[in-house]
């Protein structure tokens, strides 16, 4: 899965993209990629398919096609905070893993 996850740093907000097993995961290596002493992550995202919709205050807006939500964008991709707190959820109660 890929993964868009916003850090917040006493230098200003930095961003990590990149692929990982779990949510968990990414975070854990976003959080080792950066360089500062405080680094507190603000949002995490994940990738998704969107669509247009239209806004009447905004004009066309992208929404993530499996909840609806608004979606970030960076580049070509587009990634949802709706879906990665979904999928945080699923972790944090187990239903992704098998139990032992």
């Amino acid at each position: 899965m890929k993964f868009l996850v916003f850090i917040r740093t006493e230098f200003g907000e930095r961003l990590w993209k990149g692929e990982a097993n779990s949510l968990q995961k990414a975070e854990e290596q976003a959080i080792a990629s950066i360089d500062a002493d405080n680094k507190i992550i603000s949002d995490t995202s994940l990738r998704c398919n969107w669509h247009w919709q239209n806004n009447l205050e905004c004009g066309d807006t992208e929404h993530c096609n499996i909840c609806g939500n608004p979606v970030y964008w960076d580049g070509e991709e587009y990634y949802c905070s709706y879906c990665a707190q979904q999928l945080r959820q699923s972790e944090d109660s187990g239903e992704l893993y098998p139990h032992s």
